[in-house]
Protein backbone atom coordinates (compact mmCIF):
# COMPACT_ATOMS: atom_id res chain seq x y z
CA UNK A 1 0.00 0.00 0.00
CA UNK A 2 1.34 3.32 -1.00
CA UNK A 3 1.94 6.04 2.28
CA UNK A 4 -0.81 8.79 1.65
CA UNK A 5 1.98 10.87 2.84
CA UNK A 6 4.61 9.85 0.84
CA UNK A 7 6.16 12.65 -1.94
CA UNK A 8 8.06 10.89 -4.75
CA UNK A 9 9.33 14.17 -6.34
CA UNK A 10 13.18 14.32 -4.53
CA UNK A 11 13.50 10.82 -5.17
CA UNK A 12 12.18 11.01 -9.02
CA UNK A 13 14.77 13.87 -9.38
CA UNK A 14 17.56 12.48 -7.85
CA UNK A 15 17.05 9.31 -10.12
CA UNK A 16 16.90 11.31 -13.33
CA UNK A 17 19.85 13.05 -12.46
CA UNK A 18 21.81 9.71 -11.57
CA UNK A 19 20.22 8.64 -15.15
CA UNK A 20 21.15 11.50 -17.25
CA UNK A 21 24.78 11.51 -15.49
CA UNK A 22 25.62 8.10 -15.24
CA UNK A 23 26.60 8.72 -11.84
CA UNK A 24 25.49 5.45 -9.60
CA UNK A 25 24.46 6.34 -6.08
CA UNK A 26 24.70 4.45 -3.21
CA UNK A 27 21.53 5.12 -1.83
CA UNK A 28 18.96 7.41 -1.62
CA UNK A 29 19.12 9.92 1.55
CA UNK A 30 16.62 8.39 4.59
CA UNK A 31 13.50 11.14 3.49
CA UNK A 32 13.45 10.74 -0.10
CA UNK A 33 13.06 6.95 0.31
CA UNK A 34 10.28 4.75 -0.21
CA UNK A 35 9.04 2.87 2.26
CA UNK A 36 6.97 0.47 0.84
CA UNK A 37 7.05 -1.65 -2.94
CA UNK A 38 4.20 0.82 -3.87
CA UNK A 39 6.07 3.70 -2.61
CA UNK A 40 8.65 2.56 -5.10
CA UNK A 41 6.19 1.95 -7.87
CA UNK A 42 5.38 5.54 -7.35
CA UNK A 43 8.26 6.92 -7.89
CA UNK A 44 8.67 4.82 -11.21
CA UNK A 45 5.92 6.11 -12.50
CA UNK A 46 6.85 9.99 -12.22
CA UNK A 47 10.49 9.05 -13.57
CA UNK A 48 8.78 7.10 -16.56
CA UNK A 49 6.57 10.41 -17.06
CA UNK A 50 9.04 12.79 -16.86
CA UNK A 51 10.88 10.93 -19.39
CA UNK A 52 8.17 11.59 -22.04
CA UNK A 53 8.39 7.46 -23.19
CA UNK A 54 4.87 5.92 -23.75
CA UNK A 55 4.83 2.35 -21.53
CA UNK A 56 5.37 -0.42 -24.33
CA UNK A 57 5.62 -3.42 -21.95
CA UNK A 58 6.97 -4.90 -18.60
CA UNK A 59 9.35 -6.68 -16.91
CA UNK A 60 8.97 -9.05 -14.21
CA UNK A 61 12.14 -9.59 -11.95
CA UNK A 62 12.48 -12.11 -9.24
CA UNK A 63 9.32 -14.29 -10.24
CA UNK A 64 10.66 -17.91 -9.53
CA UNK A 65 8.28 -20.58 -8.09
CA UNK A 66 10.45 -20.57 -4.74
CA UNK A 67 9.65 -16.75 -4.76
CA UNK A 68 6.11 -16.43 -5.30
CA UNK A 69 5.84 -19.31 -2.56
CA UNK A 70 6.95 -16.93 -0.08
CA UNK A 71 10.21 -18.69 0.60
CA UNK A 72 12.85 -15.72 -0.57
CA UNK A 73 13.10 -12.74 1.52
CA UNK A 74 12.91 -10.64 -1.57
CA UNK A 75 9.54 -10.65 -3.50
CA UNK A 76 8.60 -10.33 -7.18
CA UNK A 77 8.69 -6.65 -8.46
CA UNK A 78 7.63 -4.98 -11.88
CA UNK A 79 9.55 -2.55 -14.19
CA UNK A 80 8.47 -0.75 -17.18
CA UNK A 81 9.53 -1.02 -20.79
CA UNK A 82 9.65 2.25 -23.33
CA UNK A 83 10.39 2.16 -26.99
CA UNK A 84 13.80 3.03 -27.03
CA UNK A 85 14.99 0.09 -24.94
CA UNK A 86 13.20 -2.32 -26.74
CA UNK A 87 15.11 -3.53 -29.92
CA UNK A 88 15.65 -6.44 -31.80
CA UNK A 89 17.99 -9.33 -31.93
CA UNK A 90 21.35 -7.93 -33.54
CA UNK A 91 21.00 -4.62 -32.04
CA UNK A 92 24.22 -2.79 -30.59
CA UNK A 93 24.13 -1.09 -27.44
CA UNK A 94 27.26 0.75 -25.87
CA UNK A 95 29.21 -0.54 -22.71
CA UNK A 96 30.88 2.19 -20.70
CA UNK A 97 33.91 1.62 -18.28
CA UNK A 98 32.79 0.92 -14.85
CA UNK A 99 29.93 0.50 -15.65
CA UNK A 100 29.22 -3.37 -16.09
CA UNK A 101 25.94 -4.71 -17.99
CA UNK A 102 23.83 -7.60 -16.28
CA UNK A 103 22.26 -9.91 -18.52
CA UNK A 104 19.64 -12.55 -18.22
CA UNK A 105 18.20 -14.60 -20.58
CA UNK A 106 14.32 -14.88 -20.95
CA UNK A 107 11.19 -15.63 -22.09
CA UNK A 108 8.88 -12.86 -23.51
CA UNK A 109 5.52 -12.40 -24.98
CA UNK A 110 3.14 -9.98 -26.58
CA UNK A 111 -0.28 -9.55 -26.17
CA UNK A 112 -3.04 -10.47 -29.12
CA UNK A 113 -5.51 -7.67 -28.01
CA UNK A 114 -5.93 -5.12 -24.96
CA UNK A 115 -7.08 -6.84 -21.97
CA UNK A 116 -7.99 -5.60 -18.66
CA UNK A 117 -6.42 -8.01 -15.86
CA UNK A 118 -8.96 -6.65 -13.47
CA UNK A 119 -11.71 -7.63 -15.77
CA UNK A 120 -11.03 -10.88 -16.86
CA UNK A 121 -8.62 -13.89 -16.11
CA UNK A 122 -5.58 -14.59 -17.77
CA UNK A 123 -6.03 -16.97 -21.04
CA UNK A 124 -3.14 -18.22 -23.12
CA UNK A 125 -5.17 -17.08 -26.25
CA UNK A 126 -4.94 -13.22 -25.41
CA UNK A 127 -0.96 -14.22 -26.21
CA UNK A 128 -0.13 -13.72 -29.55
CA UNK A 129 3.52 -14.24 -29.84
CA UNK A 130 6.62 -16.14 -27.34
CA UNK A 131 10.09 -15.49 -27.89
CA UNK A 132 13.30 -15.88 -26.92
CA UNK A 133 15.08 -12.24 -25.21
CA UNK A 134 17.74 -10.65 -23.22
CA UNK A 135 17.13 -8.52 -20.82
CA UNK A 136 19.68 -6.22 -20.21
CA UNK A 137 19.99 -4.92 -16.43
CA UNK A 138 22.01 -1.54 -15.42
CA UNK A 139 20.75 0.05 -11.96
CA UNK A 140 21.24 3.02 -10.87
CA UNK A 141 22.60 2.21 -7.17
CA UNK A 142 25.85 1.04 -7.25
CA UNK A 143 24.59 -2.38 -5.05
CA UNK A 144 20.66 -2.97 -5.74
CA UNK A 145 20.55 -5.89 -4.01
CA UNK A 146 21.80 -3.50 -0.93
CA UNK A 147 19.39 -1.01 -0.97
CA UNK A 148 16.09 -2.49 -0.68
CA UNK A 149 13.54 -3.52 -2.91
CA UNK A 150 11.09 -0.33 -2.81
CA UNK A 151 14.09 1.36 -3.64
CA UNK A 152 14.97 -0.74 -6.61
CA UNK A 153 10.90 -1.02 -8.00
CA UNK A 154 11.69 2.87 -7.90
CA UNK A 155 14.90 2.43 -10.30
CA UNK A 156 12.46 0.29 -12.34
CA UNK A 157 13.54 -2.63 -11.13
CA UNK A 158 17.15 -1.81 -13.41
CA UNK A 159 15.37 -2.37 -16.38
CA UNK A 160 17.77 -1.09 -19.12
CA UNK A 161 16.89 -2.73 -22.80
CA UNK A 162 15.00 -5.73 -23.62
CA UNK A 163 16.27 -7.66 -27.17
CA UNK A 164 14.05 -9.86 -28.47
CA UNK A 165 14.74 -12.76 -30.43
CA UNK A 166 13.08 -15.75 -32.47
CA UNK A 167 9.45 -16.92 -31.91
CA UNK A 168 8.81 -20.06 -29.70
CA UNK A 169 6.22 -21.97 -30.69
CA UNK A 170 2.51 -21.54 -28.74
CA UNK A 171 2.05 -25.03 -28.62
CA UNK A 172 5.06 -26.12 -27.48
CA UNK A 173 6.62 -26.15 -23.79
CA UNK A 174 10.14 -27.51 -24.69
CA UNK A 175 11.60 -24.31 -24.63
CA UNK A 176 10.63 -23.88 -21.14
CA UNK A 177 12.19 -26.57 -20.04
CA UNK A 178 15.26 -27.03 -22.47
CA UNK A 179 18.79 -26.36 -21.31
CA UNK A 180 19.60 -22.35 -21.69
CA UNK A 181 23.34 -20.52 -21.93
CA UNK A 182 23.93 -16.88 -22.02
CA UNK A 183 27.51 -16.81 -24.20
CA UNK A 184 30.04 -13.76 -24.07
CA UNK A 185 32.20 -14.17 -27.72
CA UNK A 186 30.96 -17.64 -27.88
CA UNK A 187 32.23 -18.61 -24.27
CA UNK A 188 29.48 -19.82 -21.79
CA UNK A 189 29.40 -17.40 -19.48
CA UNK A 190 26.24 -18.43 -17.39
CA UNK A 191 23.96 -21.25 -17.83
CA UNK A 192 20.18 -22.17 -16.76
CA UNK A 193 18.55 -22.21 -13.38
CA UNK A 194 17.71 -25.22 -11.78
CA UNK A 195 14.92 -26.38 -10.35
CA UNK A 196 11.99 -24.12 -8.64
CA UNK A 197 15.09 -21.27 -8.65
CA UNK A 198 14.37 -21.25 -12.73
CA UNK A 199 10.98 -18.86 -13.72
CA UNK A 200 8.07 -20.73 -15.23
CA UNK A 201 7.01 -18.00 -17.86
CA UNK A 202 3.10 -18.62 -17.12
CA UNK A 203 3.20 -18.58 -13.91
CA UNK A 204 5.28 -15.22 -13.78
CA UNK A 205 2.90 -13.71 -16.13
CA UNK A 206 -0.33 -15.02 -13.48
CA UNK A 207 1.75 -13.24 -10.75
CA UNK A 208 1.75 -9.56 -12.83
CA UNK A 209 -2.02 -9.96 -13.57
CA UNK A 210 -2.73 -10.23 -10.39
CA UNK A 211 -0.27 -7.34 -9.63
CA UNK A 212 -2.17 -5.30 -12.18
CA UNK A 213 -5.94 -6.01 -11.47
CA UNK A 214 -4.75 -4.92 -8.03
CA UNK A 215 -3.36 -1.36 -9.62
CA UNK A 216 -5.92 -1.33 -12.19
CA UNK A 217 -3.41 -1.77 -15.08
CA UNK A 218 -4.47 -2.24 -18.34
CA UNK A 219 -2.09 -4.38 -21.13
CA UNK A 220 -2.52 -2.69 -24.41
CA UNK A 221 -2.69 -4.64 -27.62
CA UNK A 222 0.94 -5.24 -28.86
CA UNK A 223 2.46 -4.69 -25.32
CA UNK A 224 5.90 -7.07 -24.84
CA UNK A 225 6.17 -8.88 -21.52
CA UNK A 226 9.56 -10.42 -20.47
CA UNK A 227 8.73 -13.05 -17.49
CA UNK A 228 12.25 -13.39 -15.80
CA UNK A 229 15.31 -14.97 -15.99
CA UNK A 230 16.37 -18.66 -17.02
CA UNK A 231 19.96 -17.94 -16.42
CA UNK A 232 21.72 -17.05 -13.41
CA UNK A 233 22.18 -13.68 -13.80
CA UNK A 234 25.89 -12.35 -15.42
CA UNK A 235 27.42 -9.09 -15.47
CA UNK A 236 30.39 -8.00 -18.45
CA UNK A 237 32.22 -5.32 -18.28
CA UNK A 238 33.35 -5.03 -21.63
CA UNK A 239 32.43 -5.23 -25.30
CA UNK A 240 31.67 -8.34 -27.25
CA UNK A 241 28.87 -10.22 -28.94
CA UNK A 242 26.46 -11.56 -26.39
CA UNK A 243 24.33 -14.83 -27.09
CA UNK A 244 21.50 -16.37 -25.43
CA UNK A 245 19.97 -19.80 -26.33
CA UNK A 246 16.68 -20.87 -24.79
CA UNK A 247 16.67 -24.73 -26.29
CA UNK A 248 16.90 -24.37 -29.88
CA UNK A 249 16.18 -20.70 -30.31
CA UNK A 250 18.53 -17.60 -29.92
CA UNK A 251 18.97 -14.34 -29.70
CA UNK A 252 22.48 -11.89 -30.32
CA UNK A 253 23.06 -8.73 -28.94
CA UNK A 254 26.22 -6.72 -30.24
CA UNK A 255 28.04 -4.59 -27.46
CA UNK A 256 30.60 -1.53 -28.02
CA UNK A 257 32.79 0.46 -25.99
CA UNK A 258 30.98 3.56 -25.19
CA UNK A 259 32.26 7.28 -25.22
Amino acid sequence: MTDQTFDPAAATARLQEAGRTAQLLVALPPDERPATVDDGYLVQTTVLAAGGEPVVGWKIAGASPRCLRGELPAVPLIGAVVPSRLVQAGATLAIHAGAPLTLEAEVAVSFARDVVPADEPFDHTMVDRVFAAIEVVRSRFVDRKAVGQPSFAADNVGFHALVCGDAVDLARTEPFLAPVEMRFNDEVIARSLQGDDRTQPFAALAFLWSEFARRGITIARGAVITTGTLTAPVDVTGPGLVEARVGGVRVALHLTAGV
